[in-house]
């Protein structure tokens, strides 16, 4: 594993020394320690086996990457190599990646601006006109990357894109694509090409580049991107956690801790999920008071109130996860007035409460608007997540989190 990754083997590390603790833990303690190391074993060897097969096919990890897909790509390859491998990713970034394509505009304000572009990219890739998506994508990352290091472009030389413990910052990662895309193209070349190679399609010297995977590779680099842009926002941040976690408490206290964790896993182990139909169990539309029991919906109601009370500032703290995680509270309420100002909320209802887990729930609400050009319904989906506001596993019931609003489907907002 790439030594760049100092939070990964650090925990590795960690586990050789717990496991040296072997005669003081009970048979649980014992298992979930041979879990971790497992699960954690199984991480590094995909991701080194991924990056070390595609990225010469214009291919790398990233962090927000689904393991799942990692593991079914390596999995495709083993059984018949790089064709059915690619397969895999095609079909991924071909169609269920379209669930998770608002996570690029709230990576960075450099995307965020571009939301207008990163529409039009999608939207032209997901109907396979990839004669337009294709150059489309180049120049949004290559602008994207200029305002954010506010010199260059992700294609210049010169422009680092290397960032401090993080799988897209590695040697096999966004740097090595970097570096194929942006190979010299001097010869004009009618052959279809499978790499987006940047100075050969906007020079119009790689002619048949209007492919799915052109275009598939375009998507999952604009991710990478966006993943190492939110990456090199948090470098500080996360070093001062790391050294932190250089000197770690006590033993005594490490064995209290797990403890408290498996007390919690049980406590989750022992929920049960109840059927919230709307219109018996809660109103379809209410104040905050009526949804008391449902302290997710709860917050789902407050968010609500500030929308139609207009204060932009509260609003845009209960939809934080809507906007870029490196603005300023006061640059994100500025945000939030420009997409809401104009959408005055009359009313709501919700649709649907699905609760999948302890700690997730899904609402869907439709919202009536007075809008610029009218009225307008618009129906938004959000998913509700209890966040730890500590080192322990957030759970509601023992109140060690907050609910936070997740936009899973917010598109009506913008049409």
């Amino acid at each position: 594993m790439d030594d760049n990754l100092f939070s990964l083997n650090k925990l590795q590390n960690d586990i050789k020394a717990m496991k040296l603790l072997a005669p003081f833990l009970n048979s649980d303690q014992k298992k979930q320690l041979r879990v971790l190391e497992k699960q954690l074993d199984n991480m590094v060897i995909q991701t080194a086996a991924f990056n070390e097969r595609f990225s010469s096919y214009g291919w790398c990890a990233y962090d927000s990457m689904s393991l799942t897909l990692i593991e079914s790509a390596n999995d495709a390859f083993e059984k018949g190599g790089i064709e059915n491998a690619e397969q895999v990713l095609i079909n991924y970034y071909t169609n269920d990646v379209s669930k998770i394509v608002h996570w690029i505009k709230n990576s960075s304000d450099a995307f965020s601006v571009r939301n207008n572009l990163i529409e039009h990219f999608f939207e032209d890739h997901f109907t396979g006109r990839y004669y337009a998506s294709v150059p489309l994508a180049l120049i949004i990352i290559d602008g994207a990357v200029n305002d954010f290091t506010k010199s260059k472009g992700f294609f210049a030389e010169g422009t680092s894109v290397d960032a401090w413990d993080c799988l897209v910052g590695c040697s096999d990662g966004l740097s090595k694509l970097k570096e194929i895309f942006n190979q010299n193209r001097t010869k004009t070349n009618s052959e279809m090409i499978a790499l987006p190679y940047r100075n050969g399609i906007l020079h119009g010297r790689d002619l048949n580049y209007a492919n799915k995977y052109v275009s598939c590779k375009c998507v999952a680099l604009m991710f990478a991107v966006a993943d190492w842009m939110k990456m090199k926002n948090s470098e500080q941040t996360r070093k001062e956690k790391y050294e932190k976690s250089l000197n770690p408490p006590p033993i005594r206290e490490s064995l209290a801790r797990i403890e408290e964790n498996k007390l919690i896993r049980e406590e989750i182990s022992s929920w049960k999920k109840r059927t919230v139909i709307v219109g018996k169990d809660i109103p379809a539309s209410g104040t905050v008071e009526d949804y008391i029991g449902y302290p997710y919906i709860v917050k789902a109601v407050e968010m609500l109130d500030a929308w139609k009370s207009r204060n932009y500032g509260n609003l845009s703290t209960y939809l934080q996860k809507m906007f870029p995680s490196d603005l300023s509270p006061r640059k994100r309420a500025g945000k939030c007035r420009k997409i809401f100002e104009n959408k005055i909320l009359d009313c709501f209802e919700i649709l649907g409460v699905e609760e999948r887990a302890c700690a997730l729930s899904k609402v869907v609400i439709r919202v009536s608007l007075t809008t610029d050009n009218g009225p307008k319904e618009a129906t938004l989906t959000f998913g509700c997540v209890y966040e730890s506001n500590g080192d322990h596993v957030g759970v509601p019931w023992r109140n060690n989190g907050n609910w936070i609003l997740m936009p899973w489907d917010v598109r009506d907002l913008y049409q």
